[in-house]
């Protein structure tokens, strides 16, 4: 798990309604964030005065919190509603009884790494957008690439492929007619060579 120095703890428990009721969020959104989410605890500030690395003007700080779930969920719309509030970046630590993974919001992305993969983040760079951008290669699994946009369009193909496909299955199943089922099965391997060619890139 992440483990950094005195200086930078905060250890802060946030009740849920300093977000949902400062945002402007659906009642679906709401009643999704107080179903999913058991507690929220800012754990760790990582700035010039915490951890003597020199901000940027694109990273100033970067948060460390830590959200734990009453159930096992797609946790995109919960960190939709934090960031909202939240002007810096956040490093978010995920737990569900004993199971954990690691996610960060990127530009309009959020990343998500598997469950109970645990990360080596090292928290140290020439400055906060070296460790900003060491963070996101973790959590992604790209620890080579300098090119992080690149990847994050990537990634964001692959999600709209694998959402076009689970579309397309479940279109499958629900068809009667053998000649449209034929078709669909055909566009089917097409999207999935796709996004076959997409992941060996």
């Amino acid at each position: 798990m992440i483990k950094l120095p005195e200086s930078c703890e905060v250890n802060k428990f946030i009740p849920k309604k300093t977000f949902y009721e400062k945002v402007n969020i659906s009642s679906s959104a709401k009643q999704d964030f107080i179903d999913k989410l058991e507690k929220i605890y800012w754990k760790y500030k990582l700035s010039e005065d915490t951890i003597n690395i020199t901000k940027t003007d694109d990273v100033e700080e970067i948060e460390i919190f830590e959200l734990v779930l009453k159930e096992k969920c797609d946790i995109k719309s919960l960190i939709k509603v934090i960031t909202k509030e939240i002007p810096y970046i956040i490093l978010f630590l995920v737990k569900f009884n004993d199971e954990f993974q690691y996610a960060i919001k990127v530009d309009d992305n959020i990343l998500i790494s598997n469950w109970n993969e645990e990360k080596d983040f090292k928290f140290v760079g020439f400055n906060l957008k070296e460790v900003y951008n060491d963070i996101v290669r973790k959590i992604i699994n790209d620890e080579t690439t300098n090119n992080i946009k690149d990847v994050l369009e990537i990634n964001k193909q692959k999600e709209e492929l694998e959402k076009k496909i689970n579309t397309l299955k479940s279109k499958i199943n629900k068809e009667i007619q053998f000649k449209k089922k034929v078709e669909l099965n055909h566009e089917l391997r097409s999207l999935e060579k796709e996004l076959e060619e997409l992941l060996n890139e």
